[in-house]
C-alpha cells in the first residue's frame, strides 16, 4: 500500500465515523434531499473554509477540517442521490447507508489511485487553498 493510499483510507475512515454518527442521530435523512440542495451545502461548506482562510477566524470554533470532512460525506451523499434519486421519505436503513457509502468510498479511492498514476500526484505540490 502507498503512503498515498494509507492516508487516503485513515481520512476515510475518519469520515466514515462521522457518517455512520449522523446516520445514527438522523437516520437517512439525506434521502430527501435534491441535488441542488447538496450542491448548495457543498457550496456553503466551501465559502467557510474560504472565509476561514482570509479572515484567519471563526466564531463558532471549528476549524477547516470539519469542513473539508463535510464536503467528502455530502458528496458521497450527492454520488448516492445520483444514483438512486431523492424520495419523499426516508427509505433506506442505516446498514443500507453505509453499504452505499462504502461503495462510494471505495470508487473514490480506485479513481484517485488512478489518477494519481496519470498525474504522478501532482496535487502533493499544490496549495490547499487552490
Amino acid at each position: 500500500m502507498t503512503k498515498t493510499e494509507e492516508q487516503f483510507r485513515s481520512v476515510m475512515q475518519e469520515c466514515r465515523t462521522l457518517f455512520g454518527k449522523k446516520l445514527h442521530d438522523y437516520g437517512a435523512s439525506w434521502r430527501i434531499l435534491r441535488p441542488s440542495s447538496l450542491t448548495d451545502q457543498l457550496f456553503i461548506k466551501a465559502k467557510r473554509i474560504r472565509s476561514i482562510e482570509i479572515t484567519g477566524t471563526t466564531l463558532v470554533g471549528e476549524g477547516i477540517r470539519p469542513e473539508f470532512i463535510a464536503l467528502i460525506n455530502y458528496g458521497i451523499i450527492g454520488l448516492i442521490q445520483l444514483k438512486n434519486g431523492f424520495t419523499d421519505t426516508v427509505d433506506t436503513t442505516p446498514d443500507e447507508a453505509m453499504a452505499m457509502y462504502d461503495e462510494f468510498a471505495k470508487e473514490c479511492l480506485e479513481l484517485m489511485l488512478r489518477k494519481n498514476h496519470d498525474y504522478a500526484e501532482a496535487w502533493r505540490d499544490m496549495r490547499v487553498s487552490s
